[in-house]
């Protein structure tokens, strides 16, 4: 019989241990979200969000600035060592070459400049205006993004550049920039 409430009490402790352990979990977690939450909603462009004024040159030396993107055109940011990127790579250009836009109503950023970066740019060159950047560049601080792969369709409403889709292509988890 002792042996009986002996184990009786030692389930109820572990119970009693197990449910404040959950319960500081759970105010952790509460303070995280308090945390993030100012950073998640700053973070990324997002449909009806008007594109930042920015003014690049392309790989090919062409000028490329917000007043050039035209309606229906597609900007996206890609990086040579994000495997999303590179899993996401073959629909942008699929979608390049069926969309009937020309190549000038696409931007391709490519984040860093690697060797690495100079292969993905040859890969892009067919299909859109090239531009290689540095994190947190001119183009990305104009859409905001927060990670790559992104794919962003804009166009032109009430007379401003804006986000027209967020969701251009289905895609694996974005990496961060």
């Amino acid at each position: 019989m002792y042996v009986l409430t002996a184990a009786v009490v030692l389930v109820a402790v572990l119970c009693l241990l197990d449910l404040l352990l959950t319960v500081g979990v759970i105010k952790r977690l509460r303070e995280h979200t308090e945390i993030i939450a100012p950073i998640r909603q700053q973070s990324g462009i997002r449909t009806g969000d008007e594109v930042g004024e920015f003014s690049v040159v392309s790989v090919d030396g062409e000028p490329l600035g917000r007043d050039f993107l035209a309606d229906d055109s597609v900007v996206a940011f890609f990086a040579p060592d994000c495997q999303p990127c590179k899993a996401v790579l073959p629909d942008f250009i699929r979608l390049a070459e069926t969309d009937g836009n020309c190549r000038d109503h696409r931007i391709a950023v490519v984040i860093g400049d690697t060797s690495a970066s100079r292969e993905l740019v040859e890969m892009l060159r067919p299909v859109a205006q090239v531009v290689v950047e540095e994190p947190l560049g001119t183009v990305s601080t104009a859409f905001r993004t927060s990670g790559t792969p992104t794919v962003l369709r804009v166009g032109i409403s009430r007379g401003r550049t804006v986000v027209t889709s967020d969701r251009v292509l289905a895609m694996p988890t974005a990496a961060a920039v």
